[in-house]
């Protein structure tokens, strides 16, 4: 089958980018007919299947009537199982597509109006007639894009934090929802949807979409990491000591002095960090792998000189499923993250780590100005090495 990316994502007629950040991103839903026209996928439905019993790909299996109600099955799966389902009421969905098959990343570039470092990954949702996951809230924002079939959205917009689930299900599943909106979408229609609107999917005959999801740190979470990372790094491997031992009047007094020294030593720690130290975990945060998507070493290391001969000799480079992100601080090196790693190249450098962000794939061309700086020949044989590329036509690439 062959596929279609359009070139561009179509905002409803008068409505432009900057429009769509002001009026709808993280307030309402938008739709958007035919924002992808002529929109083809690269995946059948036995290519999707096919990835989905893959070891490394992260795939479930959702029943509404399965063994129990929406019984969720996890990857990898056997082929032979898609033959035993039943016609309707079941929905395949494989995540991080994107990173596993370059024609979809493609998407990403048409929404380009948004931080990479905000793209988390595209899953596809292979269903069968009335095939869903059920009436959910999203903690993300997302894009919601139909490929094939038809799939019909039911929205409440006025979402409720304390909207109770189901207890005992596979899923989230909302106890009570009252849809107020609802629209059909047709190949090529898009939908937006920002984290806590109550939504539920349901396929209108068999149907593929693809779901763009935006990450959202949770602050929790980001604070706890950040903590992790800083006492791991920025405390000694020691204990308290006492800094001016002295006979006690009061034993069982903690004497402010202490409580001084202990609370100064862990928020130096957690607080002192200049603007590039923080920097350097944050973008390294933001790439970091997931487990199922880390990538190997290159069998055979090469050294600077002889890749570029052999990028040269062979044309291009391919990206595996790394994700490759950027900062450029006033007064410090550039800092550029590709799977969690900070290397640091000369400001000067910062059209050769855009590129690295933007492109899939890096042709001799683009790259050859490049590699006549040692730096960045250096960073890209380091990143080679790693197994963030792979040589296009000399050997498998990291992605497949």
């Amino acid at each position: 089958m062959s596929s279609t990316i359009p070139k561009r994502l179509e905002f409803p007629s008068g409505l432009t980018a900057s429009d769509f950040l002001r009026e709808f991103w993280q307030r309402r839903p938008l739709l958007m007919r035919d924002a992808l026209p002529g929109l083809r996928s690269p995946l059948r439905s036995a290519d999707l299947a096919a990835l989905a019993g893959a070891p490394r790909v992260e795939s479930r299996l959702v029943l509404e009537r399965g063994v129990r109600p929406w019984e969720v099955r996890h990857g990898p799966f056997d082929e032979a199982l898609f033959a035993t389902l039943p016609e309707s009421h079941w929905t395949l969905q494989v995540r991080d597509v994107d990173k596993l098959v370059p024609e979809v990343a493609l998407l990403l570039d048409r929404f380009d109006f948004l931080p990479l470092w905000r793209l988390d990954d595209i899953t596809f949702s292979l269903a069968a007639d009335q095939g869903s996951v059920g009436p959910q809230v999203d903690a993300v924002d997302v894009f919601v894009i139909q490929a094939e079939g038809r799939h019909r959205w039911r929205i409440d917009p006025h979402p409720d934090p304390a909207a109770p689930c189901v207890p005992g299900l596979d899923l989230p599943i909302l106890a009570h929802f009252q849809a107020q909106e609802q629209w059909v979408l047709a190949p090529g229609d898009c939908l937006y949807l920002p984290a806590g609107v109550p939504r539920w999917g349901i396929a209108e005959g068999p149907g593929l979409t693809w779901s763009l999801a935006l990450r959202a740190p949770h602050w929790q979470e980001l604070a706890g990491a950040w903590c992790d990372h800083a006492i791991r790094t920025r405390l000694p491997q020691a204990r308290y000591r006492d800094p001016d031992p002295q006979p006690h009047h009061h034993r069982g007094e903690v004497p402010a002095s202490v409580l001084t020294q202990i609370r100064r030593r862990i928020e130096e720690a957690l607080g002192g960090a200049d603007d590039e130290a923080f920097a350097a975990w944050f973008g390294a945060h933001l790439s970091g792998p997931k487990e199922h998507l880390a990538v190997e070493p290159a069998a055979v290391p090469l050294t600077a000189l002889t890749l570029r001969a052999l990028i040269e000799r062979r044309g291009a480079l391919a990206r595996g499923p790394s994700r490759v992100l950027f900062s450029a601080l006033d007064q410090a090196p550039l800092l550029l993250f590709v799977g969690g790693e900070t290397h640091r190249l000369p400001s000067a450098c910062r059209g050769f780590a855009q590129l690295l962000c933007e492109s899939h794939t890096l042709e001799w061309e683009q790259l050859a100005p490049w590699l006549e700086q040692p730096a960045c020949l250096e960073v890209l044989c380091t990143l080679y090495n790693h197994g963030h590329y792979g040589i296009i036509g000399g050997g498998r690439p990291p992605f497949q």
